[in-house]
């Protein structure tokens, strides 16, 4: 009965990362290091143990860094399935070469791409700066609003809640007690928004009123408004400290498409490629 096409492939990335692992052991103990483990000929050393935590994602360093013994004993568990493996032949099968060598091909295909496009990627803080002064447009936050309101039915009770403020009453009691919007709980409060955001009608009012302002009855197609703009922050260009992280990943994917198109075309002149497309067109 044959094994599903995705065990192999599991099997050959484990196979692969132990393989891996053990020839960096290999490659970088010496007799001055301190053996921390010895499992059959292989042996791990301190050194070899420290940069095998240093490899991993930083969120998974903090954990292991707390359980040093049981990433040990799966450095030991991953040296023990790999001896077995070897000593059964199982690198000698046929689906298991198979995957290895796509593996093989992947991770050769990923080194090439690190070592020709990924290490020579350089940005100065110079380009940062210009890139910044190029496009500031880019960077600018919309001014933003903040408004309660009071929604009902009719023009005639917005006109009397009108006249009420008018003579003093508490914009946000009268909003809990009056208004029909789902805002009422919090005194009308919509929170802060840029234009584009809500209804145009409702928007364009703020749009001219002054903080701490009252607007007139504002007809929308939800019913009557009265505004009160509470909060205005101006647009503003961001800070250059605030954007120069992104800006930094943005010109290093730039110079990485340029360098990953170049590499393609080079590699292509240097390449012997035949095409015959009729073999694959549809019937």
């Amino acid at each position: 009965m044959n094994k599903p096409r995705h065990v192999y492939y599991l099997f050959a990335a484990f196979i692969l990362s132990i393989s891996m692992a053990l020839l960096f052991v290999n490659g970088c103990s010496s007799k001055k290091d301190k053996v921390l483990a010895k499992v059959d000929e292989e042996i791990i050393t301190v050194p070899d143990f420290n940069n095998r935590i240093s490899k991993l994602p930083n969120q998974y360093q903090d954990m292991v860094k707390k359980e040093k013994a049981r990433f040990l004993d799966d450095l030991i568990m991953e040296t023990i399935f790999y001896n077995e493996a070897i000593r059964r032949g199982i690198d000698k099968q046929k689906d298991t070469k198979e995957v290895l060598k796509e593996a093989k091909k992947k991770i050769l295909t990923a080194k090439l791409i690190e070592d020709e496009i990924e290490k020579k990627i350089k940005v100065d803080e110079a380009e940062v700066k210009d890139y910044y002064q190029n496009h500031k447009d880019g960077f600018m936050i919309p001014t933003k609003y903040r408004a309660s309101h009071i929604l009902v039915k009719t023009e005639e009770k917005a006109a009397e809640i009108l006249a009420s403020l008018s003579n003093g009453s508490d914009f946000a009691k009268l909003a809990e007690s009056e208004s029909i919007d789902i805002t009422n709980r919090r005194g009308g409060d919509v929170g802060y928004f840029t234009e584009g955001q809500l209804i145009p009608e409702f928007e364009k009012a703020c749009t001219k009123l002054e903080v701490g302002q009252v607007s007139p009855i504002v007809k929308t197609p939800f019913g009557y408004h009265i505004i009160k703009l509470t909060d205005k922050k101006e647009a503003r260009v961001k800070d250059f400290e605030e954007v120069k992280g992104k800006i930094k990943e943005e010109i290093k994917g730039l110079k990485r498409k340029e360098r990953f198109n170049k590499l393609v075309k080079d590699l292509k002149k240097k390449a012997y490629i035949k095409i015959n497309l009729e073999l694959i067109k549809d019937e």
